[in-house]
């Protein structure tokens, strides 16, 4: 076909490439690795990398991944010299918690094939006092002339705090579903169905089962659906909602809201809802009172 194709790496020429794309890989390779050296050859560039809560390293391709270059910040993370990793003393892959070595191990090798770089889901790391930190990992393969991986340069930071956060909320969400939906017959005929946190389909569709189970087997005559601990609704848990009244209705018993903030409201007339003839009452003791009455001799 004859031509060249020019290609730039790091903003730098390299040499021409017929269409072939022989010598493709080993002139970027050769880049990369010159590239390398610039970035981690003098103290005033490494210095660059001491600061922050990314640390830079660079391991070799080979068994326990042996540090070459670790920036100074390491200390701060890790808690361990950059003196121990650069030694040889401590190879990186010892750190990795057990029950996620073979997993971080498999990454790089089906990485290493041909990608250029990759990022590992989060991992444990142990810190010198013992302690397991959740490690966000970054990491370029360095690749010779015959395009095989020599090197890895890996961009870690603690994401620990964030792992944290994640847990918690997903104990809170767990939480809520375990909790279910309780119906609590407060009057005979009369029961109340608190609905706490958000309400997603799944669980819109086990509250709506509960329910015209309950009113099905007995002689249920008002459902009150409690909104006090929904701080805010959408579109779609409106449609739960709406959904949920016509199928109670249809077993002839009536539905009614209670707890119904200013917030909850505005959402609903901003989105146009026809509830029909639906009684709305702001408060649980407010429902119970026209739904209950005078209490009989």
């Amino acid at each position: 076909m004859g031509g060249f194709l020019d290609a730039v790496l790091a903003g730098e020429p390299v040499e021409p490439l017929d269409e072939s794309g022989d010598g493709v890989v080993a002139s970027i390779a050769a880049k990369l690795n010159e590239l390398s050296g610039r970035i981690f050859g003098g103290p005033a560039d490494r210095a660059l990398f001491s600061h922050g809560p990314v640390v830079v390293f660079r391991w070799r391709n080979e068994e326990g991944w042996p540090v070459e270059f670790v920036s100074g910040n390491v200390e701060a993370l890790t808690g361990y010299p950059t003196e121990e990793f650069a030694s040889g003393r401590l190879p990186y892959a010892s750190l990795i918690h057990a029950d996620d070595i073979e997993r971080v191990g498999r990454e790089v090798a089906d990485n290493s094939a041909s990608a250029a770089w990759f990022e590992h889901a989060p991992y444990r790391l142990r810190h010198s006092d013992g302690e397991w930190l959740w490690i966000y990992d970054y990491t370029v393969v360095l690749r010779d002339g015959q395009g095989a991986a020599t090197h890895f340069y890996g961009y870690i930071m603690d994401i620990s705090e964030r792992v944290a956060n994640d847990e918690l909320i997903r104990a809170q969400l767990e939480t809520i579903d375990n909790l279910g939906t309780p119906l609590v017959q407060v009057w005979e005929g009369v029961l109340t169905v608190p609905l706490i946190g958000p309400l997603n389909a799944n669980r819109a569709a086990a509250v709506t089962e509960a329910l015209v189970e309950r009113v099905s087997q007995a002689q249920v005559r008002s459902a009150i659906l409690d909104l006090t601990g929904v701080e805010a609704i959408d579109a779609s848990t409106v449609l739960h909602i709406d959904r949920l009244i016509r199928a109670v209705a249809l077993l002839g018993c009536e539905c009614v809201l209670s707890g119904v903030s200013p917030m909850i409201a505005q959402t609903m007339v901003s989105l146009e809802v026809d509830f029909g003839k639906l009684r709305v009452f702001q408060s649980l003791a407010a429902a119970l009172r026209v739904l209950v009455g005078p209490t009989p001799r």
